[in-house]
């Protein structure tokens, strides 16, 4: 297994997560230049509708480094978010074990959208069982020539992200009787549909 570079990322697609579970070391970019309508604030829910996005809204930067974004908490986003993966996720069979503890970084009030993101990562993490340290790139780098580096795959607009890589193992969703298996959400909808056997999925 090698290294892989990511991006950080608002509850991310399954596929990071496998990535993750495939590599010998995680290293999370952390001197890239923020960009809009990415996974880095958005994810990707299962409704009745089909897929939806959930966007985190971030103060208008002075600078674009990723760690200088900052959370614009002037609006109760955080609560409409919860209540949009309640909607969508209320009646999957693992709802009533995982909502309340994967729902408890939006209400910490992290600053920095990094610092969100990294709690959510830590927070799937362990609901996966996955023994996974984390760490962080000290300077920006074009090209990572000798680890699997992912991060322009991850700036895609919508899913599927790295599902060429590793690909998706369909389980039963919610809505099924909607709509035909989508791959590549939010590792929100494989923890809540299938519980404890995720790790199975990755």
């Amino acid at each position: 297994m090698k290294t892989s570079v990511l991006i950080t990322s608002y509850y991310p697609p399954i596929s990071y997560f496998s990535a993750i579970k495939h590599s010998s070391t995680i290293l999370l970019e952390a001197h890239e230049h923020y960009d809009r309508q990415t996974i880095r604030n958005r994810c990707y829910l299962l409704t009745a509708n089909g897929p939806q996005h959930i966007s985190v809204p971030i103060v208008k930067p002075e600078k674009k480094d990723i760690q200088n974004i900052y959370v614009d908490y002037s609006t109760q986003w955080n609560q409409k978010h919860a209540y949009a993966i309640k909607s969508a996720y209320g009646k999957t069979p693992f709802f009533i074990y995982y909502f309340d503890e994967l729902i408890e970084p939006l209400f910490k009030q992290h600053s920095t959208l990094f610092n969100l993101n990294l709690a959510i990562v830590h927070t799937c993490l362990k609901l996966l069982k996955l023994p996974t340290s984390i760490n962080f790139t000290q300077s920006y780098q074009k090209l990572y020539p000798e680890a699997n580096d992912y991060r322009t795959i991850l700036i895609k607009k919508k899913p599927p992200f790295l599902t060429h890589h590793y690909p998706s193992k369909p389980y039963l969703q919610a809505f099924s009787n909607r709509h035909s298996f989508i791959e590549d959400l939010s590792i929100l909808d494989l923890l809540f549909n299938v519980g404890f056997e995720a790790i199975y999925y990755l």
